[in-house]
């Protein structure tokens, strides 16, 4: 990361204070050893508390509340690097317009990276996505740390998960995490899942014993490839493990069973551009933001 680059931490006002905090946590860990400014900025918009579109009373008084709790919150939490709260407002009754003013102005301040937790929706057991982070992790071209408010906080990131398919856009993804391991001083676990060994395969697949050698054949290829990457990481003083999974489950469940294994403090999810490929991030970020104990590092990279 250069100097002096910005990272936005959005705020929701008017959630949780503890999660809010959580947030600002994980991101001063992340950003260890680095000068990037922390700017904590809420998004404003009806939609918020329901206002009604038409009273703009109440609407002066949701604004000089969320100012203040900004504030307070902003005020709570001794984070290097820390700059005065902003906001932008979106007039209209919409949490995805609310999005692209959000978006519009972290591009305007050409925000390196943006830190949002989620939220709780639906009893105990099962976490979502709350709409505004949901929005983020389909709609961003901004790099993400997203936070789900069950994680624990790590006293220090020491691993970084990293899934990869093995493309051409992984491995570009995997040397920008590079600068950020470093600085860390983080071992990077490079992990991939045998894609097309799902339980509704698993039994043709050992059932055949041509089909069989070819995934053995084809598990060995991938391994060498693998062991290229963890050379070019040695030689850039990086630690790393390989861990290849041939059991019988799907690519959220898998990147979510080796975070706990391996005890990461991160998961680094890399994408793909365009709208099939940004749609699957999508849908795995949040299966995976739902469940692991650590937050989600996500952006996505160009291919050729």
């Amino acid at each position: 990361m250069t100097q002096q680059e910005t990272s936005l931490w959005a705020i929701d006002p008017f959630a949780d204070k503890r999660s809010q905090l959580k947030v600002a946590q994980h991101l001063k860990e992340f950003l260890r050893e680095s000068s990037n400014k922390i700017e904590p900025t809420a998004v404003l918009n009806p939609s918020q508390l329901r206002l009604p579109q038409d009273t703009k009373e109440l609407k002066s008084q949701f604004k000089t509340a969320a100012q203040k709790s900004l504030a307070k919150i902003s005020q709570s939490i001794k984070i290097p690097n820390l700059v005065a709260p902003a906001f932008v407002f979106s007039e209209e009754y919409s949490q995805r317009k609310a999005v692209e003013t959000f978006l519009a102005y972290a591009q305007e301040k050409r925000a390196e990276l943006i830190a949002v937790g989620t939220h709780a929706r639906i009893g105990v057991e099962r976490w979502l996505l709350g709409s505004f982070a949901e929005s983020l992790v389909l709609q961003s071209n901004i790099p993400l740390l997203i936070v789900n408010p069950k994680v624990h906080l790590p006293k220090k990131i020491k691993t970084i998960l990293f899934p990869t398919d093995l493309s051409e856009a992984s491995e570009k993804g995997l040397k920008k995490l590079i600068p950020t391991a470093r600085r860390l001083k983080a071992k990077i676990i490079l992990v991939h899942k045998m894609d097309y060994v799902i339980p509704e395969t698993y039994p043709m697949i050992y059932r055949s014993d041509l089909y069989e050698k070819y995934l053995k054949d084809d598990e060995a290829k991938r391994h060498g490839q693998l062991e290229r990457w963890t050379q070019m990481l040695e030689a850039q003083g990086i630690d790393s493990d390989i861990v290849i999974d041939e059991k019988p489950s799907f690519i959220p469940k898998a990147i979510v069973k080796a975070a706990k294994k391996h005890k990461a403090q991160l998961i680094a999810i890399v994408s793909h551009t365009g709208s099939v490929s940004a749609a699957l991030l999508g849908s795995i970020t949040r299966q995976v933001v739902r469940s692991a104990d650590c937050p989600i590092w996500s952006w996505h990279t160009m291919e050729k």
